[in-house]
């Protein structure tokens, strides 16, 4: 599934309109705005691009559809997981067949790694630095809708043009964090504008670290809205991800004043740990939430589709951080939709729905946020 994907911002919005009256633009300087936006737009598809997996028989159609290349003693290394791997997909797959699962596994860009390197993906994670900042932050959490009774049983940010294509972290870079802030900030944007804005992680990996994040070593949703509401966000044409950290290029590419590229927020709010109706009534009226869960299981790392519910992921603590854009409900069984960053090749279309009242599970209601435009 694609989405269709375009450039604004706030800054560039706020030409015509009045700060925070955006609601109130006319259809006329809303188009002239999007026109000015589009000017040198380019496609998340296009920064990110990965070869599709289609119908994976052997290790051998594995490596052409990935186009991995290894020495000989590599490849009887990276063969021997491969094997283990696709023995343990068919064995769920047949318990799925059963209906003894309800989801299913599948072959992508990590089933010939080991369990150490998908490791390097878990990013998210507090710091003793950044807890400083977080600590001392006001919560603007807004005060329950009074109409979240009447709340729709199932809402998609996709369906509504909301959410751009899943991208790849990079094996080696746990940038989970600065996917999930970019991906929430980027369906409150189109919230307001009606405008998907594809926004630079990499500008968070390079210049967020004195915020408590560590880059390609991890961080957190929270520390990242906290940047963005001091510094402000590029584009991801101006900003290109690299799957590393680099020097922070940030005033190199957002340009001269008024910098009509650069996103930044008002603030941000957390929810409270375990509130599945709140996560549920701000997806449907806010927008997506950047939440941290548990995806130190084999089964998250192999995820085809279904509903993920593998009672292993309830027991360590969370480690990366994802983009929940809706939910759902499919045969009495409720869920949420989570967006990752593990490539299109992963889950379905590089989504996982995820069993939702539950109890939090794999504790995705644990450390949710959202930013305030």
């Amino acid at each position: 599934m694609c989405w269709p994907s375009g450039y604004l911002t706030l800054s560039t919005l706020s030409l015509c309109c009045p700060p925070f009256q955006m609601r109130m633009c006319s259809p006329m300087w809303l188009q002239m705005a999007l026109g000015l936006a589009l000017l040198g737009a380019v496609s998340l598809q296009q920064l990110q691009s990965f070869p599709k997996l289609c119908d994976v028989q052997n290790f051998d159609d594995y490596l052409r559809q990935t186009g991995k290349v290894y020495s000989d003693e590599e490849r009887l290394y990276r063969e021997s997981i491969f094997a283990a791997k696709m023995s343990l997909i068919s064995l769920s797959n047949k318990n799925a067949d059963s209906g003894i699962s309800g989801f299913r596994l599948g072959v992508n860009m990590l089933a010939d790694m080991t369990r150490k390197e998908i490791s390097s993906l878990l990013g998210s994670k507090v710091s003793e630095f950044g807890e400083r900042y977080t600590n001392g932050h006001i919560n603007f959490v807004t005060a329950r809708n009074p109409a979240s009774a009447n709340l729709p049983e199932s809402f998609d940010w996709r369906e509504k043009g909301g959410v751009t294509p899943p991208g790849f972290q990079g094996v080696g870079c746990g940038a989970c964090w600065s996917f999930a802030t970019t991906g929430s900030l980027e369906g409150h944007i189109y919230r307001r504008t009606a405008v998907l804005a594809s926004l630079s992680q990499q500008n968070l990996v390079d210049c967020a670290d004195d915020y408590g994040n560590m880059g390609c070593d991890g961080g957190f949703q929270e520390y990242g809205f906290e940047y963005i509401r001091d510094h402000g966000v590029t584009l991801a044409n101006k900003y290109p991800y690299t799957q590393t950290e680099m020097k922070c290029r940030q005033n190199d590419t957002v340009g001269r004043p008024p910098r009509e590229s650069l996103v930044k927020i008002r603030d941000y709010a957390t929810i409270t740990p375990g509130d599945e109706e709140k996560m549920k009534e701000v997806i449907a009226t806010l927008g997506p939430l950047a939440c941290s869960m548990n995806a130190d299981t084999i089964s998250f790392e192999q995820y085809g589709g279904g509903i993920y519910e593998d009672e292993e992921c309830n027991q360590g603590e969370v480690n990366h951080s994802v983009t929940v854009v809706g939910y759902g409900s499919e045969n009495g069984r409720d869920y949420w939709i989570i967006k990752n960053s593990y490539s299109q090749n992963w889950g379905e279309g590089g989504f996982m729905r995820l069993i939702r009242n539950a109890g939090g599970f794999c504790g995705i209601a644990s450390e949710c946020s959202y930013p305030i435009l």
